[in-house]
């Protein structure tokens, strides 16, 4: 018999903000390859609190401080993507 360790395992039904999470994580993911440059640094200050490592971890602080709004969006039926693109392309215009 072979022993499974506890924090190996995935819970069937995960909490709702940990699912919450995970889709901000994936917005974020999404919005990195629709700007082409997950490695870089100059979105850093722009988007980041400053601490993040590349522009990646900028856009995953990013969206989750547009948390709010994504929800809000996903219950008018509306693209939380298209949105935070939006969002994001006019804030990089200014």
């Amino acid at each position: 018999m072979k022993l499974i360790k506890r924090d190996n395992v995935t819970p069937l039904h995960p909490s709702m903000e940990a699912r919450e999470h995970k889709y901000l994580k994936h917005l974020a993911s999404a919005m990195s390859h629709y700007l082409e440059n997950p490695h870089g640094t100059e979105l850093v200050c722009i988007l980041g609190s400053g601490y993040e490592k590349d522009n990646r971890h900028a856009l995953e602080t990013w969206v989750a401080y547009h948390r709010n709004e994504v929800f809000e969006k996903r219950l008018e039926g509306r693209s939380s993507l298209d949105y935070l693109i939006e969002k994001l392309e006019s804030l990089l215009a200014n």
